[in-house]
């Protein structure tokens, strides 16, 4: 009876042993804990991140211009060199660049709205006027004063008659002064047709002249040069004295009853910057 309980206890001990010896197996086979590296291999390097390649700044643009509550954009033109004896003299000029304005707030006018650039070097070389309008508006510049007949260019074949609004101020790329005027080749009324802003500078390097032709209107001037009748008195009698009328019942007037507002004109010349 002993004999018979140890075999059936022996069998038992000999069935687990070989169920361990299996699971053991199968543990193996199933992949178990991950084995270690040799130490012998070499370690794998790491992944390194590519160098960040710098991209250049790109260069500034020639000409800077807001053009904001003004116009809708503008464009650049670069205008030949003008010389010889088919000519007119107030064309004969250097190369230049103009600004053309696109979708100026006024859109019909005798003038179109315009900035000029001229080197001023050049304008001495190709004409003797406009080289000395440069010395003028440099000369104004440095004492600041209103005077009779103020510095412009573009040249006109036609005599300044007035101005008003006269301001010195400053611009992106040095000074200037800015005055509404009326171009005139006879005794005309001053009229919404033909009176504009403008602006006449001077780079702080001496290169540049800048000169703006913008086209202004006002509710109480006429719309137009018409000879209607209705005119004052003195425009007949004392052309002069109409004129100084005129300028009297301008100047006070503020810059918002003005069509556009001076500010904006203002504000757009304040910004033009020439990176040359």
């Amino acid at each position: 009876m002993v004999q018979g309980t140890q075999n059936r206890t022996t069998s038992k001990l000999m069935l687990l042993a070989m169920v361990g010896v299996l699971l053991f197996a199968a543990c193996n086979l199933s992949g178990g804990p991950a084995a270690q590296p040799n130490a012998g291999e070499p370690d794998q390097p790491e992944p390194t991140q590519e160098p960040t390649q710098e991209v250049p700044e790109a260069p500034p643009a020639p000409i800077v211009l807001d053009v904001s509550g003004v116009a809708s954009g503008f464009s650049v033109e670069v205008v030949p060199a003008a010389s010889g004896d088919d000519v007119p003299p107030w064309d004969q000029l250097p190369e230049y660049r103009i600004i053309s304005l696109d979708g100026y707030l006024i859109g019909d006018h005798f003038h179109q709205p315009k900035i000029y650039i001229y080197p001023v070097a050049g304008l001495h070389e190709a004409n003797e006027f406009a080289g000395q309008r440069a010395d003028d508006l440099q000369a104004l510049l440095a004492a600041p004063q209103d005077q009779p007949g103020l510095p412009f260019l573009p040249p006109f074949n036609a005599a300044q008659v007035l101005h008003f609004h006269l301001q010195f101020m400053d611009f992106a790329s040095g000074q200037g002064l800015r005055f509404l005027t009326q171009f005139s080749q006879a005794y005309v009324t001053i009229n919404n047709d033909e009176l504009f802003y403008t602006f006449q500078g001077l780079t702080a390097d001496g290169r540049y002249y800048v000169a703006a032709v913008l086209p202004v209107s006002h509710p109480d001037l006429p719309a137009d040069g018409a000879i209607t009748g209705n005119e004052p008195p003195e425009f007949e009698s004392d052309y002069e004295l109409y004129l100084e009328n005129i300028v009297n019942a301008m100047n006070p007037q503020p810059s918002g009853s003005f069509f556009p507002d001076l500010t904006l004109l203002d504000a757009m010349m304040a910004s033009l910057q020439i990176n040359e």
